[in-house]
């Protein structure tokens, strides 16, 4: 099949998906070529190069080009400084939902503009229609439930989705396994890639203390509280804590405890038992609407961090790309800085960041 301007810019990450996902797109008739993103990685340049240079060698299997662009100062800068001033000041983010927009997205449809690639692809797990009666593009689910990665693409513009391609999307797992080892791509013996891309053990709290050791060190004894108020004990430094984590709090209590908040500006942890962990509803900021225009009132099943099942929800907007949530059922450990979408049936309504959550309704 021949296609009317068919090259299409294809994210090669050196793994299975990006590479099948290239050879999938070849036998549809499209002209892939392959780009690579230099960035940065605590591991070092070695890492980085073995990557590339894995990419390269699936890129000339399957007969394609291939580009690598520089991207490790301004990765650093842009998603790395802002994922550490993130847990420094008390939230716990996603940074890969900031880099999909702001870094891979970004330069992958400038670097289409510069080769004339009127398209651009991705190995993600997930699936975009686009909605002829709203002229609108929308993402929807993978049809694998263990791999959709729709999560993480909420903040997406509508130009973004309008050139971009899923091949995958349709696809199992199990499929594009299958496919790659008829093709023997040289994929060597590498893991399954982590949420994480710059935190390979997925372990902040070490990555903290290599990354800023200064101002690690100056973080003090911070106080441990209970709901009241009243101080329980000491903590080394509230960056030790996440929103729900049963451990660590070196001394024992009497029943099951958990960190219910943490005060960055007070280096304070507050803990409760587990009933205490349970929010009716919360604030929704930085609100991206993808298959729906804006509008005052919504309803569905929110999920508030990855692999989250999902809750009935009600939504109402507060004012613009800020929305209260309301949940049919009081949600545990709602935490600040996550990413929380809204689905319809499979369909992405919207997404945005947990800002607050809110113990009680105040009607």
């Amino acid at each position: 099949m021949n296609r009317q301007g068919n090259t299409i810019l294809v994210a090669m990450s050196g793994g299975v998906d990006s590479s099948v996902a290239a050879y999938l797109l070849q036998e549809d008739g499209y002209s892939p070529v392959g780009v690579t993103f230099k960035l940065w990685c605590h591991e070092g340049a070695d890492h980085t190069e073995k990557i590339i240079q894995r990419a390269q060698k699936i890129c000339k299997t399957l007969g394609i080009g291939h580009r690598i662009v520089d991207l490790e100062n301004e990765f650093k800068e842009m998603v790395v400084e802002r994922f550490v001033e993130d847990y420094l000041s008390g939230i716990t983010p996603n940074p890969c939902v900031f880099c999909n927009r702001q870094i891979k997205w970004r330069h992958l449809l400038k670097l289409a503009n510069e080769i004339g690639a009127p398209l651009v692809a991705t190995g993600h797990y997930v699936r975009i229609e686009k909605n002829d009666s709203t002229g609108r593009f929308e993402i929807i689910k993978g049809v694998d439930p263990g791999k959709d990665q729709s999560y993480v693409l909420w903040q997406l513009s509508q130009d973004a989705l309008s050139r971009t391609k899923f091949p995958l999307g349709t696809k199992y797992k199990s499929d594009i396994k299958e496919i790659s080892d008829e093709l023997s791509l040289p994929l060597g013996n590498q893991k399954e890639s982590q949420d994480v891309c710059f935190l390979p053990d997925n372990d902040y709290r070490d990555f903290l203390r290599r990354y800023v050791p200064g101002r690690i060190e100056a973080i003090s004894k911070g106080e441990l509280l209970d709901e009241q108020g009243n101080v329980l004990g000491y903590h080394d430094g509230f960056h030790n804590f996440t929103i729900g984590q049963r451990k660590g709090f070196k001394m024992g209590f009497s029943e099951r405890k958990y960190v219910k908040q943490i005060d960055a500006r007070k280096n304070q942890v507050t803990i409760s038992g587990n009933d205490g962990l349970f929010s009716e509803s919360m604030i929704l900021g930085n609100v991206n609407w993808v298959s729906s225009e804006p509008r005052e009132e919504a309803d569905g099943i929110i999920t508030i961090r990855y692999n989250h099942k999902g809750i009935g929800c009600k939504i109402h907007a507060v004012e613009q790309n800020r929305l209260i949530v309301e949940f049919s059922e009081p949600q545990r450990a709602v935490t600040p800085g996550q990413s929380a979408v809204l689905y319809k049936n499979d369909r992405l309504i919207l997404g945005g960041i947990i800002q607050k959550s809110i113990e009680k309704i105040t009607k």
